[in-house]
């Protein structure tokens, strides 16, 4: 009984740690990311701020169609970013790439976060809370939980691979599927809300700019 608890305290101290590593690379690239458009030259951020109030004032101008193209865009890019880190889990060449992404998408969250806020100051506050929730908040969280499971499985496939370790393949793989239909499901429920929710919430804050 004893060595079981040890067994299962082992693996959940594993797998913290590498949460805490997923952790700490999303963070910095969410730090970086709102930071970067202060180093930008003023060509550059002129550009940036444009297209943020461009953004926020054509969501008023969005027809049935536009929000097909959206739910599309948004579904397509959210399932190659998840199933692309879920297949990366498979591959113990995975581990750097699966951390860059993890990193890529909190630097793209944080750069959309610092661009509103130097675009639009104090009230860019609010700006950015209904641009961030829920979609951003979702998907950044399920960024973080694939990305700690598909660097598990790597891990473990690159500890069997020297013999330091048996992996149970095929228990792991259920769990694993499991999550990536998750991802899935998230993933078009946040398409769905961002085509036909997100333009409503945001022309909100538009009029309240004015």
């Amino acid at each position: 009984m004893k060595e079981m608890y040890k067994v299962y305290k082992s693996e959940i101290n594993k797998k913290n740690k590498v949460l805490l590593v997923t952790l700490i690379i999303f963070i910095l690239g969410l730090i970086f990311g709102s930071v970067y458009i202060t180093i930008l030259g003023n060509d550059e951020k002129t550009l940036i701020l444009k297209k943020v109030t461009g953004f926020f004032s054509g969501s008023n101008k969005i027809n049935f169609d536009d929000r097909i193209l959206l739910f599309k865009n948004s579904l397509i890019n959210n399932l190659i970013f998840f199933v692309t880190m879920w297949l990366l889990g498979l591959s113990v060449i995975g581990i750097p790439i699966i951390l860059i992404m993890v990193f890529f998408k909190s630097f793209v969250t944080g750069f959309s976060i610092g661009s509103i806020f130097a675009c639009y100051k104090s009230k860019g506050i609010i700006g950015i809370l209904l641009y961030i929730f829920p979609n951003s908040i979702i998907t950044c969280v399920f960024t973080i939980f694939l990305g700690t499971y598909s660097l598990i499985l790597a891990i473990k496939l690159l500890l069997h691979a020297f013999g330091k370790k048996t992996l149970n393949f095929k228990g792991f793989m259920g769990k694993y599927f499991f999550i990536l239909l998750i991802c899935i499901l998230v993933s078009i429920l946040c398409a769905l809300f961002e085509a036909f929710i997100n333009p409503s919430i945001l022309n909100l804050f538009t009029n309240f700019t004015k």
